[in-house]
């Protein structure tokens, strides 16, 4: 079961997700950090398969889902620093855990820099892992705010993105909650794909010190990831190449197996 809370931060409210241990043995929780533009909605169906001994949590960005804004341009070190109030009221104090994906490994890799004494290890999955000038031209568009118009022809992209592209194993329901989720943010729905413009990879990734699993599944991020995995001080790197698409949905079991296998 999937249960909701909130905690209070510096930026206003974190609207998170929580899925309760299964099991009697107790593992750290682990916090899954979302990609652009999205929420921790995004881990809905994986949760599950994660959740034998440890408690699994998925946090909104500032201005993602239930969460409050925190501005017009925020960065990845926002977002980090806006996660550290969650996991101290509700990991109580705890080591935890880190599971990011897309742009949650930024968002991930920002906080094991700036909170290692609170972070164990962490698993980044297909990392958006780009220079100055590939950044520039890879986000370009994307990392504009999001233009809304009385047309409603001013939906036409994200639409064609999530649903009209959607593969059939992902379902039309959850195609359309991802779709809807994304619209929350409004104009600056386009926020974190501004910030993952501005974060400087090269030195976010060289700082981590904590044990450190790279997942690279064969999608579009690939090479991006294998460098990824060469740049941080002593990562373990997993290939996933059977793994294609809808990672943490059509392959969610199979790749919930690989990430626990990261946590040991």
């Amino acid at each position: 079961m999937i249960m909701r809370g909130y905690t209070n931060g510096p930026y206003g409210q974190v609207h998170w997700r929580m899925h309760e241990q299964v099991g009697a043995r107790c593992e750290p929780d682990l916090y899954c950090l979302h990609p652009a533009p999205f929420s921790g909605l995004t881990f809905t169906t994986i949760m599950p398969f994660l959740a034998e001994g440890r408690r699994i949590i998925a946090p909104d960005y500032p201005g993602h889902g239930g969460s409050d804004p925190l501005g017009a341009a925020p960065s990845v070190s926002d977002y980090a620093r806006a996660m550290l109030p969650v996991i101290d009221a509700v990991s109580d104090g705890q080591d935890v855990d880190l599971l990011g994906f897309h742009t949650g490994c930024l968002v991930a890799a920002e906080l094991g820099s700036i909170r290692p004494d609170r972070v164990r290890r962490i698993v980044l999955i297909d990392i958006p892992y780009f220079d100055v000038a590939t950044r520039s031209d890879i986000y370009g568009e994307a990392a504009k705010p999001f233009a809304i118009t009385a047309d409603l022809g001013c939906l036409a992209a994200p639409w064609e993105r999530g649903m009209t592209r959607r593969i059939e194993s992902q379902g039309v329901a959850r195609s359309f909650d991802l779709f809807t989720e994304q619209l929350r943010h409004g104009v600056h729905m386009n926020a974190a794909f501004h910030a993952a413009k501005m974060y400087d990879c090269k030195t976010g990734f060289s700082r981590l010190s904590k044990p450190v699993t790279v997942v690279a599944s064969r999608s579009a991020l690939l090479d991006a990831t294998l460098a990824a995995a060469q740049a941080i001080p002593g990562a373990n790197l997993i290939e996933r190449l059977d793994i294609s698409r809808a990672v943490l949905d059509e392959s969610a079991e199979t790749l919930a197996t690989t990430i626990i296998e990261g946590l040991i």
